[in-house]
C-alpha cells in the first residue's frame, strides 16, 4: 500500500510533464505579403519590379480541370484575378466578373480561398466556358499554397499538385 501511495504521485507528475510537452503552438494567422525572389540586374540597368501577389493583375494560362487534366484557358476567354490588400480576389471568370475572399496563413505561402459564388448569368460562347468556370472556381477553393517564381503565380492543392498557373497581365 505504501509503495502504491508513493508511485501514484510520481506517475501523476510524469503524466502532466509529458502532456505539457506534446502541445503545439498555435499557427500564426496574420496575413503576410508574398515573398518574391530577388532578381540580379547588371549595373546601370533599371530593375523591373518583380510581381507580387497583391501588386499584380494576373491572367490565368493553365488550370487543372478537376479530373487531373492540365488544360489551357479556352481561346476567346480570359480569366483574371487581382488580389487586394483587403483580402478579396476580383476578376473575370471568362464569362462574368467575380469576387471572393482569401486569407494568407503565416509567411510560407499558405493561402485559403473561398469558392466564388456562381453567377446567375450563363455564357454559351466560347464553347466550354461554363465548364472552365466551374473548374476554375473549384481550383481556387482547393488552393492551399502559392509561389511566385519566374514571374508566374502558381497555386497548389493540399497534396502539392499544381492546379493553377497565372502570368502577370501586361
Amino acid at each position: 500500500m505504501k509503495k502504491t501511495v508513493m508511485i501514484l504521485p510520481v506517475l501523476l507528475v510524469l503524466a502532466v510533464f509529458f502532456a505539457g510537452c506534446t502541445t503545439q503552438p498555435a499557427p500564426a494567422t496574420t496575413p503576410a505579403p508574398a515573398a518574391t525572389p530577388a532578381a540580379t540586374q547588371p549595373a546601370g540597368t533599371p530593375a523591373a519590379a518583380a510581381p507580387s501577389l497583391t501588386g499584380t493583375a494576373w491572367k490565368l494560362g493553365w488550370y487543372d480541370d478537376t479530373k487531373g487534366v492540365w488544360s489551357s484557358v479556352i481561346q476567346g476567354s480570359t480569366i483574371t484575378a487581382t488580389f487586394t490588400l483587403g483580402g478579396m480576389i476580383e476578376g473575370s471568370n471568362g464569362c462574368t466578373p467575380y469576387t471572393t475572399e482569401y486569407q494568407l496563413i503565416g509567411t510560407s505561402g499558405a493561402i485559403s480561398i473561398h469558392r466564388p459564388a456562381v453567377p446567375a448569368t450563363t455564357c454559351s460562347e466560347p464553347t466550354g466556358v461554363m465548364n472552365q468556370q466551374s473548374a476554375y472556381y473549384t481550383d481556387l477553393m482547393w488552393s492551399e499554397k502559392f509561389v511566385i517564381e519566374n514571374g508566374q503565380l502558381r497555386m497548389f492543392d493540399r497534396m502539392g499538385k499544381k492546379i493553377l498557373q497565372f502570368d502577370p497581365m501586361p
